[in-house]
């Protein structure tokens, strides 16, 4: 399989499974819904975090750079761009 096409059915299984998971927390985050099964338990605990917030800085910290530093990351995104697929009919030109 050519890695662009492994990439994006990669990606694509990533985003299925993860999805599925997020139904699933929400099923357990109601009350009286089932946290257990013969082999695993679901555990949910409320976690405290402290969250900055940056909006309430004033213009003069936000605007001077010396607070400030830049950062580079790589970014790797995948779309399609043929919408042919194996056992699609073949397409046929006629002029």
């Amino acid at each position: 399989m050519d890695p662009v096409d492994e990439f994006a059915r990669l990606k694509a299984e990533i985003k299925r499974l993860q999805d599925r998971a997020n139904v699933l927390r929400d099923g357990f985050l109601r009350p009286g819904a089932r946290l257990r099964s013969n082999r695993f338990e679901v555990t949910i605990k409320r976690q405290r975090r402290r969250v900055f917030q940056k909006d309430r800085l004033p213009e003069t910290v936000l605007a001077d750079p010396r607070y400030w530093e830049e950062r580079e990351s790589e970014i790797v995104t995948c779309h399609e761009i043929a919408t042919f697929r194996a056992g699609d009919p073949d397409i046929v030109l006629v002029e």
